[in-house]
């Protein structure tokens, strides 16, 4: 989502003018969720889908999809709103709006400590308790936005390396040494080699508290790290072997996702 186009805003100390915010809803009492569409685009927001089971949500959704969720936690079928977020949590920054009339305390738990929730909405809920959460939402993705381009409009970083945190300080990571990124839970492991030594038996891999969707936009820099998967991203140029809709590097087998495919085309020179 970027900050331009419609819909103005202050801030203490900017003014952002937004293009329509997507906000996707996720509720399984129909009635509700039209109602919910209704004042949503009252508002001026775009509601580009409404699904109604975390079946349907996870089938479908894809990062460009929303820029917020709000996501009934008591869902129809075997999956529930607080497990589906956990999953969009592995590919999308977006923030979620919980709304429920569930008082289990171990879900509620769960949905604020390990999903991208930034608010808990309990039903019946009214206008402005939505206007306001939105408006959380909407702060958090700005400022999740402001830290990146902080990142990557820095003229002095090195492009060609990161330095990860360990416990002797930071240790120095070529782009060109990292194999592949995989979403693990609501983490990201990263598998590397050192520079020179590329074989089976010298791969290492951090393990990240952020999501790989984060990791993403933060190594946004390296053009040979592409998104093949709602779970992986790989060095392109460490790809061996490409058959149907899967790639190797190395010995690991890694699916290539249907929505992923053209980057495939576009990145390699099939003959």
């Amino acid at each position: 989502m970027r900050f331009q186009g419609k819909m103005p805003y202050l801030t203490s100390q900017y003014l952002y003018i937004m293009e329509k915010v997507k906000v996707l809803i996720v509720e399984d009492e129909l009635i509700i969720a039209e109602s919910l569409k209704v004042m949503l685009i009252d508002m001026g927001y775009d509601v580009p889908a409404i699904f109604t089971s975390g079946k349907a949500t996870l089938e479908n959704f894809n990062p460009e999809l929303a820029d917020i969720i709000l996501m009934d936690i008591q869902l129809s079928g075997g999956i529930n709103g607080v497990d589906t977020s956990i999953e969009i949590r592995k590919i999308s920054t977006a923030p979620i709006i919980f709304i429920t009339d569930n008082q289990d305390e171990y879900l509620r738990k769960k949905a604020i400590y390990e999903t991208n929730s930034v608010q808990y909405l309990t039903k019946p809920f009214s206008r402005l308790d939505i206007s306001i959460a939105i408006d959380l939402a909407i702060k958090t993705i700005k400022r999740h936005e402001l830290a990146l381009r902080k990142i990557n409009n820095s003229s002095f970083l090195i492009n060609e390396c990161i330095f990860v945190k360990d416990n002797q300080g930071y240790r120095k990571i070529m782009t060109s040494d990292i194999l592949f990124l995989k979403a693990d839970g609501s983490y990201c492991k990263l598998i590397y080699q050192n520079s020179g030594r590329k074989d089976i038996d010298q791969q290492e891999s951090i393990l990240f508290s952020e999501n790989l969707s984060f990791l993403e936009e933060k190594l946004s820099f390296a053009k040979g790290l592409v998104r093949i998967h709602r779970s992986f991203i790989v060095n392109i140029n460490e790809v061996k072997k490409i058959h149907e809709n899967r790639l190797w590097i190395l010995q690991h087998e890694i699916p290539i996702g249907k929505t992923y495919k053209n980057e495939i085309r576009d990145r390699f020179r099939f003959i």
